[in-house]
C-alpha cells in the first residue's frame, strides 16, 4: 500500500450502551427535518406574513451555501486527526450550538418591510443549515464507521433509524398541535417561541453532544489528507450504485416532505374535518409499528426489494386521498392513510441502511474510504429535498391565490384552484414521484450477499495485494455497482 492505514481509535467490538447513545442522536436528524417540514412553512406565512412563494424561495437560496458547505464539511472531518477521532468534535460542537441558532431561527419578527422579514428568514435558516450540517455530515460518517462488523452495523443503523422514526412522530404530533393551540389563542407567541427553542432545542441538541462523548470509530482508514475542491463532491456521484441510492433518497424525501408540508393545509381547507395530528399520527405509527418487522429483514432480504416492495399500495392510498370528498367521514381517511403508511414504511426506511454498504462499494472503487465525503453528499441532498419540497408548496399556493389568515377571519375559505393544487400535491408525492423510485429501486440489486463480498474484499485490501481471482471478482461486482 502507498499509503499508511491508520487504525481504528476503539479496540474491541461496540458495546450495547454505544450502541443506544449513537443511535439516539439522530433524534435530530429525523425530528429536526420533521419540525421544519411540518411547521417551518406555516410559520412564515401565517406568523411573519411572508408571502408563500417568497416563504419558499427563503429554503430555496440557502441551498446555494449547502452546495458548498456539506461537500467541505465532508472532507473538513475526513481530513481531522484528533485524539476522539475524525467525527466526534464536530457533534460536541454542533449539539452546543443548536439552541442558541434556533433561537433565531423561530424569533417572531415583527418587521413592517416584507423585505426585512425575508432578509431576517434568510440568514436565520442559512445558519441553521450550517449547524445542520456540522452535525449531519460527521454523524453520517460515523454511521458507516461505527463498527466494521456488518449484522452489527446493520443493527446499529436500523436502531438509529428506530429513534429517527420515533422523533419524527414525536416532532411532527407535537408541534402541529402546539400550532393549533397557538391558531386557537390558546397559547401566546412568546409561550409557543420558548417551547421550541428550550423544549426541541434540548431534545436535539443533548443527544448529539453524549454522541460526541462515548461514541467511537472503527473503521480504518488510509491516512491521507484530501484538499478540498469540487471535485471532491463529485468523486462519490461517480459510484453508480450511489447514483441510484441518490435518487430513490431524494424520491422518498421529497414526496414525505410535500406530504409533510401540504398537511395542515390540506386539513384546513380541503377537508376540514379531519385532524391534521391524527392524520400524521396514523401515518407515522404505521412506520413505528413496522420497524421491527423490517429489522428481521435487513440482513436476509435485499434492501432495495423492502424499499419497494409496498409503493403500489401507497400509490393508490394517496389517489384515494386526493380525492376524499371535503364532507366524507374522517375514520375513513384515516384508514386509508393507515393503508398508505403501510406501503410506504420501506422506502422510508431504507435509504439511511443501504447507505453504509454503498461507501462500502465506493472505497473498493475510488481505493479511498470517503465517508465524509459522501455523507457531505447525502446531507446536502437531504436539504435539497426539503427546500424543493417546502418552495415547491409555497410556489404553487402562492401562484394559485392563497388567501393569508387574519385575526378576524384565522381559517378562511380558499379558492377552488388553491384546494385542488393541494390535492393534486399528493398525487405528485405518492404516485409520480414514488413511481419513478419504485423503477430504480427494481433495478438496483444490492443484495446481503454482495454486501458481505464487498466488506472481505475491503479486509483483505487492507491486509495484502489481491489475487487474481479477487482482481477479477472485484471487477465483476464494480462493473454492476461501481
Amino acid at each position: 500500500m502507498d499509503n499508511k492505514i491508520v487504525s481504528s481509535e476503539a479496540k474491541g467490538e461496540i458495546t450495547k450502551f454505544e450502541t443506544f447513545v449513537f443511535a439516539l442522536a439522530d433524534v435530530f436528524g429525523g425530528g429536526g427535518l420533521a419540525l421544519l417540514s411540518v411547521m417551518y412553512l406555516p410559520f412564515l406565512t401565517n406568523i411573519l406574513k411572508i408571502n408563500p412563494a417568497w416563504a419558499g424561495a427563503v429554503m430555496m437560496i440557502s441551498k446555494a451555501w449547502d452546495a458548498i458547505s456539506d461537500p467541505l464539511m465532508g472532507a473538513i472531518s475526513d481530513n481531522t486527526r484528533t485524539r476522539i477521532g475524525r467525527r466526534r468534535p464536530y457533534l460536541i460542537l454542533g449539539g452546543a450550538l443548536l439552541i442558541p441558532i434556533m433561537a433565531l431561527l423561530w424569533y417572531p419578527i415583527n418587521f413592517e418591510s416584507h423585505t426585512l422579514r425575508v432578509v431576517y428568514a434568510t440568514i436565520a435558516y442559512l445558519l441553521y443549515a450550517t449547524v445542520s450540517t456540522i452535525i449531519g455530515v460527521p454523524y453520517s460518517s460515523l454511521s458507516t464507521e461505527i463498527t466494521g462488523d456488518f449484522s452489527l452495523r446493520n443493527r446499529a443503523n436500523l436502531l438509529r433509524l428506530a429513534f429517527s422514526l420515533l422523533s419524527t412522530a414525536i416532532c411532527t404530533l407535537a408541534p402541529t398541535m402546539l400550532f393549533s393551540r397557538l391558531t386557537n389563542q390558546k397559547i401566546d407567541i412568546w409561550q409557543f417561541y420558548f417551547i421550541i427553542i428550550f423544549g426541541f432545542g434540548s431534545y436535539y441538541s443533548i443527544p448529539n453532544i453524549c454522541a460526541g462523548l462515548f461514541c467511537k470509530e472503527r473503521v480504518p482508514y488510509v491516512d491521507e489528507k484530501i484538499h478540498f475542491s469540487f471535485k471532491i463532491f463529485l468523486r462519490p456521484i461517480k459510484v453508480k450504485s450511489f447514483r441510484k441510492l441518490i435518487a430513490i433518497y431524494s424520491s422518498q424525501g421529497v414526496a414525505l416532505n410535500i406530504v409533510s408540508a401540504v398537511v395542515i393545509y390540506y386539513s384546513l381547507y380541503v377537508v376540514p374535518g379531519i385532524n391534521s395530528t391524527i392524520f400524521l399520527g396514523t401515518f407515522l405509527c404505521m412506520q413505528l409499528l413496522l420497524y421491527p418487522f423490517l429489522m428481521k429483514l435487513v440482513d436476509k432480504v435485499p434492501k432495495t426489494k423492502i424499499y419497494r416492495f409496498g409503493l403500489p399500495l401507497t400509490m393508490l392510498g394517496a389517489i384515494i386521498i386526493a380525492l376524499f370528498p371535503k364532507e366524507g367521514a374522517p375514520i375513513l381517511l384515516y384508514i386509508t392513510v393507515a393503508f398508505t403508511a403501510l406501503g410506504f414504511a420501506g422506502a422510508q426506511t431504507m435509504s439511511w441502511i443501504i447507505f453504509p454498504d454503498v461507501v462500502d462499494i465506493g472505497e473498493l472503487s475510488l481505493k479511498q474510504r470517503l465517508s465524509g465525503s459522501f455523507s457531505g453528499v447525502m446531507t446536502f441532498i437531504n436539504k435539497v429535498n426539503l427546500a424543493i419540497s417546502i418552495f415547491l408548496v409555497g410556489a404553487v399556493l402562492g401562484a394559485t391565490g392563497f388567501i393569508h389568515p387574519t385575526e378576524e377571519v384565522p381559517i378562511p375559505i380558499q379558492p377552488i384552484a388553491t384546494q385542488n393544487v393541494i390535492r393534486f400535491l399528493v398525487v405528485l408525492a405518492f404516485v409520480i414521484i414514488m413511481g419513478f423510485a419504485y423503477y430504480v429501486a427494481s433495478r438496483f440489486r444490492l443484495t446481503p450477499e454482495i454486501s458481505k463480498r464487498v466488506k472481505n474484499l475491503l479486509d483483505i485490501r487492507r491486509e495484502r495485494d489481491f489475487t487474481k481471482e479477487e482482481s477479477q471478482e472485484v471487477e465483476e461486482i464494480l462493473k454492476e455497482f461501481g
